[in-house]
C-alpha cells in the first residue's frame, strides 16, 4: 500500500514538474512575442539556415541566424512567396547581425507550383535531359511592363548604387530575373511613370527601382 501510494505521489511530482515547464516555455515565448518585431518582404532565397527577402522599397535584405525559426505555410516556402518574418534585434540600414528571426510566415499557397515542378521533372526524364529552350522575338529592352505603367522612351547608360533585383515587370512582387551588384552599368531604355527604370538585362527586357540606379 505504501509502495502504491509512493509511487503515486511521484507520478504526481513528476506531472507537476512536466507542466511547469510547459508554463515556463509558454511565458518565454509570450515575453519574446512581446519585445519582437515583424517586417514583410517576398522570399528571394531561403537555405534552411539563412534567407533573403525583398523590401517594399525594392532593396534586398540578408538574415543569417534563422536556423531555429519556426515556419508556418501552406505546403512548403519557396522564393516568391510573401512571407512576414518576426525576429528580435535591430536592423540597422542593411546589417541584419544583431537580428534572429523567430518564425517565418506565408499564407501563400505552393500545391500548384510543387505540381508543376514534378512535371517538369517528368519531362525533362522524358526526353533524356535535354530541355529545349523557347525563342524570344521581343526586342531587348523594349517590352511595355505588363503592369500597364506608362514609358518615356529612352537611352541612357546608368550606374548601379548598391544591389538589387532585376524584375520582369515594373512592379514589387514581380518575377526576379537576376541581380545586379553595386558598380554594374545598364543601359536605361525607358523611364516608368511609376517608378521603375526599363533596362536592358541579359539580353531581354528588365526594370529596376528608380533609387537603385544614377543617370
Amino acid at each position: 500500500m505504501k509502495k502504491r501510494l509512493l509511487l503515486l505521489m511521484t507520478c504526481l511530482m513528476l506531472g507537476l514538474f512536466g507542466c511547469r515547464e510547459d508554463d515556463t516555455r509558454e511565458s518565454e515565448e509570450a515575453e519574446l512575442d512581446a519585445v519582437s518585431s515583424s517586417m514583410d518582404g517576398i522570399l528571394t532565397e531561403y537555405t534552411g539556415s539563412q534567407l533573403s527577402i525583398e523590401t517594399e522599397d525594392g532593396g534586398t535584405l540578408t538574415f543569417k541566424d534563422c536556423s531555429s525559426a519556426k515556419i508556418q505555410c501552406k505546403n512548403g516556402i519557396i522564393p516568391g512567396n510573401e512571407v512576414t518574418l518576426v525576429y528580435v534585434g535591430g536592423i540597422d540600414g542593411t546589417d541584419t547581425s544583431n537580428v534572429k528571426v523567430r518564425k517565418i510566415i506565408t499564407s501563400d499557397d505552393n500545391s500548384s507550383v510543387m505540381s508543376l515542378a514534378e512535371h517538369a521533372k517528368e519531362d525533362i526524364a522524358l526526353s533524356g535531359g535535354m530541355v529545349t529552350p523557347q525563342e524570344d522575338d521581343s526586342q531587348a529592352g523594349q517590352d511595355m511592363p505588363a503592369s500597364g505603367a506608362q514609358v518615356e522612351e529612352t537611352h541612357q547608360t546608368a550606374s548601379v548604387i548598391s544591389g538589387v533585383n532585376v524584375r520582369a515587370d515594373a512592379l514589387s512582387g514581380s518575377e526576379i530575373l537576376g541581380t545586379l551588384g553595386g558598380g554594374d552599368s545598364v543601359t536605361v531604355t525607358g523611364i516608368c511613370d511609376n517608378g521603375w527604370y526599363r533596362i536592358i538585362f541579359e539580353n531581354q527586357t528588365g526594370f529596376v527601382w528608380r533609387d537603385y540606379l544614377s543617370l
